[in-house]
């Protein structure tokens, strides 16, 4: 099919070419004097190159039209044209250009139309601006007309992992009296999960009930995963066995929560159902079952699977792949996964460094990641600083958590923290690792933070320091006797027999 300009230019010759054969049948005798010259190919539009625009470049255009428009006087208010463009930039996740939408909307259509305003509360709830998505929803004027906006802003929070927010809303919606409607639910039962308190989680499933979705299937698949995440894998199970059609979400939320759960078997017996049900498992699936504590033999069977359907190179599987073969110690087989790899992600890197966790050759690979212009993360510096440790590097740990900061700007969290105390307690530094602790630290120390000092003076017998830390655990972590019987073994080892006889009074005395 030609584009349109040369059919238009070949349609215009066609035409002239036949008029001119009709005049010179009826009168053969006489110069042609129509006013239709003799046709030739135009070279403007026969040798030139349609110029083929991205989506975002077509949207780009259209913006810089109204933009030029506007500035020239012409009034712009016509709401479909702002609908479409805002649902445009939804679906391109175009933050930039839909503030620039924003912008050009006139105050008064925004502030009746409600319709555009829900648009333009979502695009920003749903790509991270959840402040100015809730600036613009307390300005709405009709918000209770539909869930939509409700949902949106549900969902932003959501997102962001603002899950108490996002209940605090919801709840605030059922009592102004707007009904929630299909989408509602599962964006609240997302954060139920997130909050992980299971007793909020029953009062919206019973809310899910009363409103008549209680055999949505879309609704069901979110219960599924609600009483997963809250720990329920009981009732998720009794619930997943309820959904008649059950569809490829239903078997991931369950496969998922059984992995989750650590109920290997029970994953995989899922899986076999699926399959013989006739499904198709996808990447969600495989990389889910690949990332558990799986069986060596049914890993391997699981990658011929991947294997004969052409899927291995999908990015998620060959990341879950690397990971089961590291989790096997089959870290060549990693390795040449890893290398043949058509592309990488920032998975991919933590994976294969993760994989190194106790080999020099993970500093390798974070040398790799970084001239390949990689950024790493949160996750790649906590797998480096556990390598550094394990291998007693004290240097290149300190190195590390240095250009963590500096050049990537990554404030350190309470696990960043807990590997430099481990970096120095397992190098029998442990006056410098309690001196980070007091002098480096800007918040108060965490248990992980306290447990790995513990660990270090058990192994190098300071008894003075290990009390101390001992005692702050104590406090942060009543129940846990593994703090206790810790501490037994650093007075057991210099045969403080009296003080070993003190902890295990302590122990009984709080029921432990």
């Amino acid at each position: 099919m030609q584009p349109p300009c040369l059919r238009i230019t070949f349609s215009h010759n066609n035409t002239a070419k036949n008029k001119r054969e009709k005049y010179d049948k009826n009168y053969p005798n006489k110069k042609s004097k129509l006013p239709y010259p003799k046709s030739y190919p135009t070279p403007l539009l026969t040798n030139q190159k349609i110029q083929t625009q991205s989506k975002l470049q077509a949207l780009e255009t259209v913006i810089n039209n109204i933009e030029t428009a506007v500035k020239n006087g012409i009034l712009i208010n016509d709401p479909q044209i702002f609908a479409s463009l805002l649902e445009t930039c939804f679906q391109l996740k175009a933050i930039n250009h839909g503030i620039k939408i924003h912008n050009l909307i006139p105050e008064k259509l925004l502030r009746k139309n409600v319709g555009i305003s829900s648009k333009l509360l979502r695009l920003y709830a749903l790509n991270g601006q959840v402040e100015k998505a809730h600036e613009m929803f307390d300005k709405m004027s009709h918000r209770n007309s539909s869930a939509f906006p409700w949902n949106s802003l549900i969902a932003g929070y959501a997102e962001m992992g603002l899950y108490e927010d996002a209940l605090a809303l919801y709840f605030q919606m059922v009592e102004e009296g707007v009904e929630p409607d299909e989408y509602t639910f599962p964006r609240v039962l997302k954060a139920c999960g997130g909050v992980g308190i299971i007793n909020v989680g029953e009062e919206v499933h019973r809310n899910v009930i009363r409103a008549g979705f209680g055999n949505n299937t879309f609704v069901l698949n979110a219960i599924v995963d609600m009483y997963a995440k809250c720990g329920d894998i009981v009732r998720a199970r009794k619930i997943f066995s309820s959904i008649e059609n059950k569809e490829l979400v239903s078997w991931n939320s369950m496969i998922i929560g059984y992995v989750r759960h650590g109920l290997v078997v029970e994953a995989l017996s899922i899986l076999w159902w699926m399959v013989k049900e006739g499904n198709e498992p996808d990447w969600v699936t495989l990389s889910a079952i690949l990332t558990s504590t799986l069986p060596f033999k049914i890993g391997i069977q699981i990658h011929g699977w991947a294997f004969r359907r052409g899927i291995e190179w999908n990015l998620s599987i060959s990341n879950s792949l690397i990971v089961f073969y590291s989790n096997q110690s089959k870290l060549k087989k990693a390795r040449w996964l890893f290398e043949y790899m058509p592309m990488r992600d920032l998975v991919s890197w933590n994976s294969i460094i993760s994989a190194h966790s106790k080999h020099s050759l993970a500093l390798e690979y974070f040398k790799r990641m970084t001239d390949s212009d990689a950024s790493p993360d949160e996750i790649t510096f906590v797998s480096l600083l556990s390598n550094c440790a394990h291998l007693k590097m004290v240097k290149e740990g300190e190195k590390i958590f240095s250009v963590m900061e500096e050049r990537y700007q990554i404030s350190p969290s309470m696990e960043h923290y807990a590997c430099m105390v481990n970096l120095y307690g397992r190098a029998g530094l442990i006056h410098e690792a309690y001196e980070f602790i007091t002098n480096k630290i800007e918040v108060e120390a965490g248990a992980t933070v306290w447990g790995a000092l513990l660990y270090g003076c058990y192994v190098h017998g300071n008894v003075g320091i290990g009390e101390i830390a001992a005692n702050n655990l104590f406090d942060l972590e009543p129940d846990n006797e593994h703090n206790f019987e810790l501490l037994m073994k650093i007075y057991d080892n210099e045969n403080r027999q009296k003080d070993v006889e003190r902890i295990r009074a302590m122990m009984i005395e709080r029921g432990l």
